[in-house]
């Protein structure tokens, strides 16, 4: 057969590796157009949502320009302005006892959890130290029997001297397997020896253990004293109403208070000063909260075992001083917000 005969067998096989070639090309050009829309559709996506989130900020800021503005006219009025500085009052005497309620918690928990990793780095030294010791009793045991075989070993070595004698070939074989013995014994109690040497390095090296954070007991301890604190709080501006009050500027709109005439309103203002400063001084505060947390523990109950909120209906009444409320279900002074979990 020539060439000429042999050419067109020798092209097709050509042929169709060109067509394999384009197929791929083509198959990878259409996935790459389909990623190109799937991210097309995912940016058309982002930007939707970007729009409706702009013009939710825009409704937002123009309904904050329009209560500036409503505010600006109530405390350009003679009559109404009082009542805001009043408001507004009440709700820095809210924010004020509840930067006291979370600055206490915080040094609570500060205080407790070195305590716990105090108790836990004091715990897991004893157990160490008790570990240690008895590594150290195993590893003089271990000592003892390597020496006691190896004594042996070197006892058997000196009988194998003095049997040297032709006529006595058979003891000595006998002995020869009895050393053979011996020295399978003495690699044992070696063996055990190091074993033992590296559990007592490994019991040295230990390290710390890592603080997994507080006990249950001890976020229960911290939400009660900050409960009771809040109880307090509460009874301690209860007289002047100041705390009922407070929490009912929190909840309204300025342009729903009426405090009463300009003069009430002046002298609400002088009220609420006192307060502030009643609060932030913190007279006496401490041994009440201790005593407070103490009735508590004999009254809560939880909801389980791992629960470290007490339920509100177990609570007991705050009586007259706390006008009979209930600081976890009114949540005064937001006190659910500052809770340990």
């Amino acid at each position: 057969m020539n060439l000429s005969e042999k050419w067109p067998g020798l092209r097709l096989p050509i042929v169709a590796r060109n067509d394999v070639v384009e197929d791929e090309r083509l198959l990878k050009l259409f996935w790459n157009r389909a990623e190109l829309k799937k991210e097309l559709q995912g940016l058309d996506d982002e930007l939707h949502n970007l729009r409706n989130r702009i013009k939710q900020q825009e409704g937002a800021n123009s309904r904050l320009q329009e209560q500036f503005e409503q505010l600006e006219v109530m405390l350009g009025t003679p009559e109404r302005g009082p009542d805001a500085l009043v408001h507004f009052a009440l709700r820095n005497l809210w924010r004020e006892c509840r930067a006291q309620l979370e600055a206490f918690a915080s040094d609570l928990r500060r205080q407790r959890q070195e305590h716990e990793r105090k108790r836990q780095l004091a715990q897991f030294q004893n157990d160490r130290k008790d570990r240690l010791e008895l590594a150290d009793e195993r590893l003089r045991e271990s000592h003892a029997v390597v020496e006691s075989e190896r004594a042996r070993l070197q006892e058997g070595e000196r009988q194998l001297e003095r049997l040297k004698a032709f006529w006595r070939y058979f003891r000595r074989r006998e002995h020869l397997f009895e050393m053979q013995a011996q020295r399978g014994r003495v690699a044992e109690a070696e063996r055990q020896l190091a074993d033992m040497e590296q559990a007592h390095r490994t019991i040295e090296k230990e390290p710390w253990p890592e603080f997994t954070g507080l006990s249950i007991q001890g976020r229960r301890a911290i939400n009660l004293a900050v409960i009771a604190y809040a109880r307090l709080l509460v009874s301690r501006l209860a007289p002047a109403g100041l705390a009922a009050a407070a929490r009912l500027a929190v909840h309204r709109r300025v342009q729903d208070e009426r405090h009463g005439s300009r003069s009430e309103c002046l002298a609400r203002l002088d009220e609420i000063a006192r307060a502030i400063s009643m609060v932030k001084a913190q007279e006496r505060i401490a041994p009440e909260i201790r005593a407070t947390t103490e009735r508590l523990k004999e009254s809560v109950a939880w909801r389980s075992q791992e629960d470290v909120v007490p339920t509100p209906s177990s609570l007991p009444p705050m009586g007259n001083d706390g006008q009979g409320g209930n600081v976890l279900i009114d949540d005064y002074w937001d006190v659910y917000g500052i809770l340990l979990r």
